[in-house]
């Protein structure tokens, strides 16, 4: 039997989740328009001198099967939720995020997502199983949130990458955390999403994080620094670099972004 993603009242946070949510506040003209050079790097946190909390990327292909960044977490507090995450929306209504936590002076790792119905606590609460599971099948959750002790100060690589179509036999299943066990009839095709937490240096464990989803490539795609249940408001910051991409039509080559825009 598998089981899957978070659970939804410890691991992740209600707020500011989620979903295919719309950007705002562009950053200036697009560099590849008026020849000014894309940042390597952008600070999500007090140091960057703006409250937002998210990043997103206007202007990349709709056909994504990987994208990757780097991140150095700069602070984050003992209590509550620090997530510091890539998230990939899916052209089926699914979306998934992948980083490494701080909960409660604990530290892992997460991968796993859910359907959208709005975003936010939204899709939480108003999670299906029986028919989300058409869609998505998040991994058991000793994997899906599995330890790992990252340092604050050091680098690390997060990368969603597709793998394999794969067909998931007939069963008993599990959406998300401890939700129902569900009887799913038929079987059900499936694209690997691999999600990877490695230290950029090359020192130290990786972990590797996979989920299933009916969606062959990302839509679209974002960045953020996340607290929660008393983490909020304690100058939680991470430096992340511009995101490097591939797409469908060139798997074997990386785009970096262009342009980001927060919110």
């Amino acid at each position: 039997m598998m089981k899957n993603a978070f659970p939804i009242k410890s691991a992740l946070a209600l707020c500011c989740l989620g979903g295919v949510i719309e950007a705002g506040h562009s950053m200036p003209a697009d560099p590849a328009v008026s020849g000014i050079s894309a940042p390597s790097s952008f600070v999500i946190g007090p140091e960057a001198g703006d409250s937002h909390s998210h990043a997103a990327f206007p202007h990349v292909p709709k056909a994504i099967i990987k994208v990757s960044s780097r991140v150095r977490v700069t602070h984050a507090v003992g209590q509550g939720l620090n997530f510091f995450a890539i998230q990939v929306n899916f052209p089926n209504r699914t979306w998934a995020h992948g980083g490494p936590q701080r909960v409660s002076g604990k530290y892992q790792m997460n991968w796993g997502g859910l359907v959208s119905r709005g975003g936010g606590a939204t899709d939480y609460r108003e999670e299906n199983p029986a028919s989300d599971l058409q869609l998505m099948q998040n991994a058991g959750d000793a994997e899906r949130s599995a330890p790992y002790t990252w340092v604050e100060g050091k680098d690390y690589e997060l990368t969603i990458e597709r793998g394999n179509q794969v067909t998931l036999p007939p069963g008993q299943y599990i959406f998300i955390g401890s939700g129902p066990t569900v009887s799913v009839s038929n079987a059900r095709n499936m694209w690997e999403w691999k999600f990877t937490l490695r230290p950029a240096d090359g020192h130290g464990p990786v972990q590797v994080s996979t989920l299933y989803d009916a969606a062959d490539r990302i839509s679209s795609f974002y960045i953020w620094n996340e607290c929660g249940y008393g983490s909020c408001g304690k100058r939680q910051s991470a430096r992340w670099s511009m995101p490097v991409y591939s797409t469908l039509d060139a798997p074997g080559k990386s785009v970096p972004a262009q342009v980001l825009t927060r919110f």
